[in-house]
């Protein structure tokens, strides 16, 4: 009956740590904050950019990762109203992919600025854009590319702690089990 609760303990440990790896990889993969830029590069050019002085049309290329959250926050450096959306092609829509726009009806006044939380929850290249008429026309997208998490986040050293602790823990135990069987075959 002890060998079974020490053999149980170990085997809960393993788990424990085991489903610790999972959960430290899902808390890295949240709360990233992704910061643009709206404006006019001329009277007939319009873009975003990483800051007020390096706006590009199309704006910089957004490299996301599938299943991690994402907070943008679109900055209008403009003089017009300006706003931000992903979509499946070079074109306003009334409902952005993943819930990712803002104000895309009633736009961000000049030198005001808005946020959105979202997650990416498909891989493939995409676009963000502005809804106010016409700014599309005049250079305000740029590309959305979405891969799935290739690199997954080495467990904490805590984790490998455990994990040590467990297998060395059922390795003595298993190794001490079957030398006390063949000692006694009668057991």
């Amino acid at each position: 009956m002890l060998n079974r609760r020490i053999f149980s303990a170990l085997a809960l440990i393993f788990v424990i740590s085991l489903l610790s790896v999972s959960v430290a990889t899902v808390r890295a993969q949240t709360g990233t904050s992704l910061t643009l830029y709206a404006g006019e590069k001329s009277t007939s050019t319009y873009g975003f950019g990483t800051s007020s002085s390096d706006i590009t049309s199309p704006g910089p290329t957004l490299n996301l990762v599938e299943g991690t959250t994402y907070t943008m926050t679109v900055n209008n450096v403009g003089t017009m109203e300006h706003s931000w959306e992903i979509s499946t092609s070079k074109s306003a829509t009334t409902s952005p992919l993943w819930n990712a726009g803002i104000d895309i009806s009633t736009y961000i006044p000049s030198g005001g600025s808005g946020s959105v939380t979202f997650t990416p929850t498909q891989t493939g290249n995409f676009y963000y854009v502005c809804t106010f008429p016409g700014h599309i026309a005049l250079g305000m997208w740029g590309n959305v590319k979405v891969t799935s998490s290739a690199v997954p986040e080495f467990p904490s050293v805590l984790t490998l702690l455990f994990m040590a602790l467990a297998v060395t823990g059922l390795t003595a135990f298993l190794a001490r089990q079957k030398i006390k069987i063949s000692k006694f075959p009668n057991f």
